[in-house]
């Protein structure tokens, strides 16, 4: 054998071995024997409960409509204003058995602007009688509203018995000037309504705060 055909021999050889080590390069690259390199998309590592942020419940609103106990009205008639934005705005009539005759009684709660932020809700109870509607309502049965605070908040009570709540506390310095407030509580008896308590509470500015 001459030195020729040794050379293309051994050249060969090489090529064997070179093409061998490429194709295990290969495989190990496509096998997991090896770690492969970049960024893996669309997953995420598993992630343990304690390390997930916690959501803090939201505390609940509270409601900004006073609810002075009356329910849905029976009827409900609005009137217009003067020029002023002053006068009756609105009457709802609301039917009852305050006594507990079988009768239907009738209150009537009338809205009263004064042409600025402040107004009054007046209330009328009347009993239904053989003679017609008699006024049973006690003094003063009345709110007195202003655009940040009330000073006097009525509500009605039908249950167990009928009764009402009247929460008020005295004007001082400004609307928003609190001040110490009184709950009286009235209930009818023998077709009369009657104050029956009277409690001091805190000092606040709006009164609805405490029914």
């Amino acid at each position: 054998m001459n030195s020729n055909q040794r050379g293309s021999i051994a050249i060969n050889i090489i090529l064997v071995l070179l093409l061998a080590v490429i194709a295990v390069l290969i495989f190990l690259l496509m096998s997991d024997g090896m770690p492969r390199y970049g960024r893996t998309i669309g997953t995420e590592a598993p992630v343990h409960d304690s390390q997930r942020p916690k959501q803090i419940p939201k505390a609940p609103q509270k409601s900004l409509t006073f609810d002075d106990g009356l329910g849905r009205a029976t009827s409900s008639t609005e009137y217009p204003l003067d020029d002023f934005g002053a006068g009756l705005a609105r009457v709802d009539v609301f039917r009852h058995d305050i006594n507990n005759d079988g009768r239907p009684d009738r209150i009537t709660r009338s809205r009263v602007e004064n042409g600025t932020d402040h107004f009054t809700y007046e209330y009328k109870i009347e009993l239904n009688t053989d003679n017609g509607y008699m006024d049973i309502t006690p003094d003063d049965f009345k709110t007195v509203e202003g655009a940040q605070c009330a000073l006097q908040k009525i509500r009605f009570v039908f249950t167990p018995s009928f009764g009402v709540i009247k929460i008020s506390r005295p004007w001082q310095d400004t609307w928003i000037t609190p001040t110490v407030a009184t709950r009286d509580t009235f209930s009818i008896i023998k077709d009369t309504i009657y104050h029956i308590d009277s409690q001091t509470l805190k000092s606040v500015c709006d009164v609805a705060e405490l029914f």
